[in-house]
């Protein structure tokens, strides 16, 4: 125990050191994907504040016509950093925390995999520390500022533990597997999607104990639950890629080839980075301790030989699948929805510490945590000069974001909260300069009626309309996203109104019969499919609880 606990103090002092300079006065936290991130658990807040059930749209976002990126993106990078809010009140606070915080859980969670992996404390210790300190890593972290790819690091050493356990202790349930499952889903889905790939390699690799019915049958509960609990995510996401064509599912938005083939890697951006680049280098800490795996080979244990060899392949793979000699443009459309090929660069930053800090660690003779402590300090020190690709600058003050940034005439390709606009209705993407100008109010698009007053708060709206004839046809001042309802009110009688996507990507109504007084009432309430969703998940994510706590009695023998 005591060891672990000087373990687990390596690893939390390496992840503060190395998360100082988010600290540092007029660290740019705005760079790259940054500004977004802070926009967006703005938002989030905003929808939680409003009291929507399911707080999935910004309504402040896109001039107050309503904006969503939690309907399409993995929900844990918006809601675990306001947990931090009541204390800090800054948003800008929040995610610098919750940073810190993911880099203290990434190292664990790769010290515990190692752990398992090898019995051995120390080896797994120097594993976790590179981990932390691989540089593309950091890339994450301090140039890119990809908040859900840097979260995504914490999961994907959990997925690999979970099915390191179903294969080699019998034993034990898979909840290590489910909880990295749905963990990485709901951080990075693409990421997931890749490292889903990446299982089943290593099934296909175990493949002789997949006729082994206990195994197989972990492995089927395991896919229920990770379906079930992420439904509430997922199914919502489903139902509007069905329903209405948005830009962040149309072919060649998110799938780009010419940016794919633009950001491939030259061979000596493994090596070396050079003033204010993008990190991409391997390290050479680690790049030494894969260079010795010819002399540790033969005295590896047989236990995790098979996982030392797959991990190797897979991490040579990754570094050679970022490079520009390898044809990523003719993989198929769902592969190419990773964007960046250089993102490989997070799985071989997993798979090749593995190999490293085995290969220190059996070479180095009688190898404890003073040996730690000495290549974690060298390893350090190399980093150093990676800060120059850190950006200071004086910021914006954050409240200048609240509650959100207008869409202007000026607006270009990407906007402080929408990104790139990316999770609009496609004709309303199609529509911006109609954004841009339009007023925040009922429009009269066909037909006759007056408008004696409207009240808009957020997602709810009420229209009290006058001598309107019948087929009139009303654009209310909401993006379409599905979950709006809207009833017409006339004395005691209460009719829900069909709502339609118009021309410009707003809602549509249209009243069939005239109306000589009424009121339309408009309510964000979220679809049917929705709550169907979230009571799947509530539901499988208390059953699974009950799973992994549930310990079968041994049956009592009877005395002869």
């Amino acid at each position: 125990m005591k060891e672990k606990i000087k373990s687990y103090s390596l690893i939390i002092v390496i992840s503060i050191i190395v998360s100082i300079p988010l600290f540092m006065p007029n660290y740019n936290i705005y760079i790259d994907d940054g500004i977004q991130h802070v926009c967006r658990i703005m938002g989030s807040i905003q929808s939680i504040m409003e009291g929507q059930t399911f707080p999935v749209i910004m309504s402040q976002f896109c001039n107050g016509f309503g904006y969503s990126w939690n309907l399409f993106y993995s929900p844990i990078t918006a809601y675990v950093p306001l947990l931090f809010h009541f204390i800090t009140n800054s948003f800008i606070l929040d995610i610098k925390i919750f940073m810190l915080i993911v880099t203290v859980f990434s190292g664990i969670a790769m010290y515990e995999f190692l752990n398992k992996v090898t019995n051995n404390k120390f080896i797994a210790t120097l594993g976790a520390v590179f981990y932390i300190l691989a540089p593309y890593r950091l890339n994450d972290m301090y140039v890119r500022m990809a908040l859900s790819e840097l979260t995504s690091f914490v999961f994907l050493p959990i997925v690999f533990h979970g099915l390191y356990t179903i294969f080699n202790e019998g034993n034990k349930k898979p909840t290590i597997l489910i909880i990295g499952a749905v963990g990485l889903v709901l951080t990075h889905l693409i990421m997931a999607m890749y490292t889903a790939i990446i299982c089943f390699i290593y099934l296909l690799v175990n493949f002789k104990k997949l006729k082994e019915k206990e195994i197989l049958k972990k492995l089927l509960i395991s896919f229920v639950f990770i379906i079930c609990i992420t439904s509430f995510f997922l199914l919502p996401m489903l139902e509007h890629k069905l329903n209405t064509e948005y830009e962040v599912f149309k072919p060649g938005r998110m799938e780009r080839t010419d940016v794919l083939i633009y950001n491939k890697l030259d061979l000596v951006d493994l090596l070396y980075t050079s003033k204010g680049s993008m990190i991409f280098e391997i390290g050479l800490v680690i790049l030494i301790g894969i260079a010795l795996t010819p002399l540790a080979f033969n005295k590896i244990d047989a236990k995790y030989k098979k996982l030392y060899v797959f991990s190797l392949i897979t991490g040579i793979v990754s570094v050679v699948m970022t490079l520009k000699y390898f044809p990523f443009e003719k993989l198929p459309s769902i592969l190419k929805m990773l964007q960046f090929s250089f993102r490989m660069l997070e799985f071989s930053s997993f798979f090749l510490s593995i190999v490293a800090c085995i290969n220190y660690g059996i070479l180095i003779k009688n190898f404890k945590l003073k040996d730690c402590i000495v290549i974690s300090g060298i390893m350090l020190l190399l980093t150093v000069p990676l800060l120059k690709s850190v950006y200071f600058t004086e910021l914006v003050p954050e409240e200048k974001l609240w509650p959100s940034v207008p869409v202007i005439k000026t607006t270009f390709r990407v906007h402080a909260g929408c990104a790139s606009f990316e999770y609009l209705p496609s004709k309303a993407f199609e529509h911006l300069d109609y954004i841009k100008t339009r007023e925040n109010r009922v429009y009269i698009l066909e037909g006759e009626t007056k408008i004696a007053s409207e009240e808009k708060s957020g997602t709810n709206m009420n229209i009290e309309i006058k001598d309107a004839k019948g087929n009139t046809v009303l654009e209310l001042p909401y993006i379409y996203y599905l979950g709006y309802e809207a009833n017409l009110v006339q004395g005691e009688n209460r009719e829900k109104l069909n709502l339609t996507e118009s021309e410009n990507g707003f809602i549509e109504i249209k009243l069939e019969n005239d109306v000589q007084d009424g009121k339309i009432i408009v309510n964000y309430k979220g679809t049917l499919i929705m709550k169907i969703s979230m009571a799947i998940s509530i539901i499988s994510f208390s059953l699974f609880v009950l799973y992994a706590c549930y310990t079968k009695k041994p049956k009592e023998v009877k005395k002869a």
